[in-house]
């Protein structure tokens, strides 16, 4: 019975019996991320706003039309006095101006708005490739998160098995007088530490298929359950390439330069404004001018004496300094990141070569010669614990490492805004 108590550690295999389950391979899983996030598709509406403003900064200022009479006709008395009278040259007593007005920029205004609405578009698009590389980030974590820890389940679903039916045969055991009663009250113990597990396992699955249907907009209680593809064969790139990879690939850094730009488009519209527009019109008075018909022209312009926009102008410069500025520090952010997310992935991939055959070997070793020595008392109940304790410690930490390395290349992934792995 003993014996067969740790031979679910060579059974890795998960299955878990749901009807509502959903298999999904990282690739299956972001795709369907692209298709169905709240978050994405609210942000994506950004840009479409940035176009629509495109769109209206391309549009003429509409002309302005001026219609007035009189009211009241103080010779003839009449209000609103329109009609046949006797005087030839307003029969109709009635007075009326007609007015036509249109703005006409002097420094082509709106050209330099729709560069900034162009500029703007770029710059909301940005922000929408960076919150998705944040969001698929967010994604391939929790993904990998939840791999490892189903890994575990398995583990300690399989051990509460075999604990159940070893507590069983000991009890049996204990009534025949075989075994003393402080066997089956250690076992007793053990089963107690192993539900503990248990639970602040199934928290921490809880937690991360919470996420995860979240991030798929997966309605209800739908277990997940990924499906891992083994990448540790591939190697990243020399550190040199990773870091000029990222510096052209990041949309954050993008969207630091685009920033400069619209900063800059903005300070060019700032200096136009200090130019005032013009004002072309034509007006026709029916007898309230000069004489009867009265047709003429006008131009209208503020005189910029006081007010020539300098405030504005003056601030946009110095958006311009602080662009720049931001733009150093998020150039310095995303190199330290890649150097940082290699040394990780260095250190993980040294790790993960240290597990060698024969250091799995060892390990299956130890449940092998602890089960052995127990069977023939060569170590009583306590080492035993101790001894399949240990290979329990080594099997997670076996599952540790290979996440731990997953981990490190998804955040290669992460930082560099491209496919590594």
């Amino acid at each position: 019975m003993i014996l067969v108590f740790w031979t679910f550690l060579i059974c890795p295999a998960f299955v878990h019996a749901q009807s509502d389950s959903l298999s999904l391979t990282l690739a299956q899983a972001e795709q369907q991320f692209l298709q169905k996030n709240f978050v994405l598709l609210a942000q994506k509406y950004n840009v479409n706003v940035a176009e629509a403003a495109k769109e209206q900064a391309k549009l003429w200022y509409n002309p302005n039309l001026f219609v007035e009479t009189n009211l009241y006709n103080g010779y003839s008395n009449k209000l609103l006095p329109y009609g046949h009278n006797a005087d030839l040259y307003n029969p109709t007593g009635g007075v009326v101006n007609v007015q036509v007005q249109q703005i006409v920029s002097l420094v082509k205004l709106r050209s330099k708005l729709v560069q900034l609405a162009e500029t703007n578009i770029s710059l909301q698009q940005s922000a929408f490739q960076d919150l998705m590389r944040n969001i698929r980030f967010q994604l391939a974590q929790s993904f990998g998160n939840l791999a490892t820890n189903q890994q575990k389940l398995t583990m300690l679903q399989l051990q509460g098995q075999q604990l159940a039916s070893l507590l069983e045969a000991f009890r049996a055991q204990l009534k025949l007088g075989v075994i003393a009663p402080y066997e089956v009250t250690r076992l007793e113990l053990e089963q107690k530490n192993w539900e503990s597990d248990l639970t602040d396992l199934h928290a921490q699955i809880s937690q991360d298929e919470a996420t995860l249907r979240t991030l798929l907009a997966v309605n209800g209680t739908t277990y997940i359950i990924p499906v891992t593809e083994t990448t540790a064969s591939k190697t990243a790139q020399p550190l040199n390439d990773l870091v000029n990879q990222a510096l052209s690939q990041r949309p954050d850094l993008q969207l630091a330069d685009q920033q400069i730009t619209y900063n800059q488009q903005n300070l060019t519209y700032q200096k136009a404004l200090a130019t005032p527009n013009l004002t072309l019109g034509a007006d026709y008075q029916h007898v309230g001018g000069p004489f009867p018909n009265y047709i003429g022209v006008q131009a209208l312009i503020d005189l910029p004496i006081r007010n020539k926009n300098q405030g504005n102008i003056q601030a946009a410069r110095w958006g311009i300094d602080q662009a720049k500025e931001s733009r150093n520090a998020v150039g310095i952010q995303v190199e330290q990141e890649v150097v940082n997310a290699y040394q990780q992935y260095s250190q993980a991939t040294q790790l993960q070569a240290k597990i060698t055959p024969e250091y799995l070997q060892s390990i299956q070793d130890i449940s092998k010669n602890a089960t052995e020595d127990y069977t023939r008392r060569v170590i009583d109940l306590v080492s035993f614990i101790d001894k399949i304790r240990a290979y329990k410690d080594a099997q997670m930490m076996l599952i540790d490492s290979s996440n731990r390395l997953y981990q490190a290349q998804q955040q290669l992934n992460y930082v560099t805004n491209s496919k590594v792995f």
